[in-house]
């Protein structure tokens, strides 16, 4: 058994620390607001992943450094774009020297445009560097214990001891040295999976969807191996896998948000309206950013920067990229 903490308790959040339980951890999360706090104390967390017992092993706390102190490993299951301000309450001198911090979340910060692995380190002072754990892995599948498989990034030490902790018969962890690959390809899906959500509320078909998925590959491809990614990783589990996951399923969040959008609700109107987190939305810009400064061609992430920005409808972003210049699949 080891004491474990993860911070957010959003429904991936929630979900982990369930899982985490089953296995006979003991788990601290760390709730941002009083009400979730209570409800999990109450066995449910109604907002956020409602219809899910949660045991007595799972401890809601609103306090980072009771959650934080003597913890093994912390878990961060924070979006984003909040991530830097969570880890700022966070007096460093509570965790242990030899705690392993793993990132849950998946996405790019717009104003560092740096990703989720690269914050914690430099919040923490990187005492052990953080280990990215992604992969097709929905927050009410895993909560459930449906089999789920999950990539651990990072140093070799780190990600076996992760793995240990987490593995079980229902969720499969692999190891890999790719940090840098599974954080670009975890942040890029979530943009794909926002035109799929679009190609969907347009009603174009299943061809368009499989279309979407081999081409939306291509630009992950290129992505990670610009940005010092090794293009395999593209093909494996945080690449292919939950790319197809999130571009096949209205469980998706990020391929909700596409409908929406599909169906004529401004950006904007969308944010303000749901509670739940669209990561696509805010790293869409950024990566299109690392992309032109790369020298790299992204056209289906600059059509839906087009249409969040309101310069572009779905239909007519849609046509852009059907009539773009013809050209070999695979140029030498």
């Amino acid at each position: 058994m080891s004491k474990l903490t993860v911070i957010g308790a959003g429904a991936w959040g929630t979900a982990f620390s369930l899982h985490l339980a089953r296995l006979g951890h003991e788990v601290a999360i760390w709730c941002h607001e009083p009400k979730t706090a209570e409800n999990i104390r109450r066995g449910e967390n109604i907002d956020f992943l409602p219809a899910m017992p949660i045991p007595q092993a799972v401890r809601a706390t609103l306090d980072l450094s009771e959650c934080t102190h003597n913890a093994e490993a912390i878990f961060f299951a924070v979006p984003v774009q909040f991530l830097r301000s969570v880890l700022a309450k966070i007096d460093i001198a509570d965790i242990p020297q030899t705690a392993i911090p793993v990132s849950l979340a998946k996405g790019i910060e717009q104003a560092s445009m740096k990703t989720p692995c690269q914050i914690i380190d430099e919040a923490l002072g990187a005492k052990v560097p953080a280990v990215a754990l992604s992969g097709p892995s929905f927050a009410e599948e895993v909560a459930g214990g449906k089999p789920t498989v999950m990539v651990a990034g990072g140093r070799a030490e780190s990600t076996r001891a992760v793995m240990e902790i987490v593995a079980s018969d229902s969720l499969r962890v692999y190891s890999s040295d790719d940090r840098c690959g599974i954080e670009i390809c975890s942040a890029l899906k979530n943009v794909l999976a926002l035109a799929a959500g679009m190609c969907e509320g347009l009603k174009l078909g299943d061809n368009s969807r499989a279309a979407l998925i081999v081409r939306g590959l291509a630009e992950l491809h290129r992505l990670v191996t610009a940005l010092g990614g090794r293009p395999e990783t593209a093909f494996g589990i945080a690449g292919l896998g939950d790319l197809v996951l999130t571009s096949t399923s209205g469980q998706s969040r990020n391929f909700q948000f596409g409908k929406l959008l599909a169906e004529g609700r401004p950006a904007p109107d969308i944010i303000a309206h749901y509670r739940w987190v669209a990561e696509g939305v805010f790293t869409a810009p950024v990566a299109l950013e690392l992309a032109k400064k790369h020298g790299v061609e992204l056209p289906i992430a600059e059509a839906i920067c087009a249409v969040i920005e309101g310069t572009a409808t779905p239909a007519s972003s849609a046509h852009a990229l059907m009539t773009r210049p013809l050209k070999p699949e695979f140029p030498r």
